[in-house]
């Protein structure tokens, strides 16, 4: 099972290296991204954009152009497309976001006869090293960027994606915790009334390999001292490997917290598409997005022994 970061990066390294195209790498944070993962192993990179940017941010940065596969493209529509169409044809392992918008790639991803739709929803899964109560372990959170407002079918689709993420990460039955701000069904609380559903709909084994329940407040799904405080009894409670948000605001707010609060370094992925999408922010430090593009070569990597 993955651990820390460290380790996450040690083992996507010794299944790569996957071919990653970057979407506009127009500055310096996605030109070093992709640069540090072929460094460690991980990744060799595809570049499309404006070849004449690229390579002068590549001069700047002192690092060798024949390093990379550039493919020009001064339009960022068709340099989505293009991302897309290699994906689609196997050229490609893993699609990262460069200077370009996460709706625009997702948009090119989801549009067209050859899009990279998988049948399934499209959901963002990060991932942090979670060190509380003296554990070591990885903690997936779901979704903070992409479903803005998730009914009843669309939170199904959210935690198979995240137990998805967490299998690949050798979390072999991870216990999922649905979130609201509260512990207990209220009626007027839609988010507790859905965790009760999803709930009840998983215990009948549609999503194999896990354990669901809720809900639960933030502080009862991660503390066991707070869970045998406020008696909540559950599986889950204390020790969730998983937590899915109530909608796309807390979700967001949840990791810039953590972020900015908390210090932490988030890995992120967009799952249900053919192939992992990172959408890592251009403001990320260079160890979190390293992170993300080892996630995005694991979670490939799972796929294809999967199909």
């Amino acid at each position: 099972m993955i651990t820390d970061f460290k380790m996450l990066i040690a083992e996507a390294a010794s299944r790569g290296p996957r071919k990653v195209a970057v979407v506009l790498p127009h500055e310096a944070a996605s030109i070093e991204a992709i640069n540090d993962a072929q460094i460690a192993g991980v990744a060799e990179g595809v570049l499309i954009g404006h070849s004449n940017l690229i390579e002068s941010l590549l001069k700047d940065l002192k690092i060798l152009p024949s390093r990379f596969v550039i493919h020009h493209e001064m339009n960022e529509d068709l340099a989505a497309e293009y991302g897309v169409e290699l994906a689609a044809s196997g050229g490609i392992d893993i699609l990262l976001k460069g200077n370009i918008s996460t709706n625009k790639l997702l948009g090119a991803a989801l549009r067209g006869p050859r899009n990279l739709r998988a049948g399934a929803l499209l959901s963002d899964v990060f991932i942090f090293e979670d060190s509380r109560q003296g554990r070591r372990s990885i903690t997936l959170a779901s979704d903070g960027g992409v479903n803005v407002a998730p009914d009843l079918k669309a939170k199904i689709g959210i935690i198979k994606n995240a137990v998805t993420v967490a299998h690949a990460l050798g979390i072999r039955v991870p216990k999922v915790a649905i979130l609201s701000g509260v512990e207990k069904v209220q009626p007027e609380v839609q988010s507790t009334v859905d965790a009760l559903a999803l709930a009840k709909i998983c215990s009948y084994g549609d999503i194999p390999d896990c354990i669901v329940d809720g809900p639960f407040a933030l502080d009862n799904a991660v503390s066991m001292e707070a869970a045998q405080i406020k008696k909540v009894e559950s599986p889950v409670a204390g020790s969730a490997d998983i937590l899915i948000m109530p909608d796309l605001e807390a979700g967001n707010i949840f990791g810039k917290a953590l972020v900015y609060y908390g210090g932490k370094a988030l890995a992120h992925v967009i799952v249900g598409a053919k192939v992992p999408i990172l959408i890592s922010s251009r403001s990320d430090p260079p160890a979190a997005r390293l992170a993300s593009i080892a996630l995005g070569v694991l979670l490939s990597s799972w796929m294809t022994e999967k199909a």
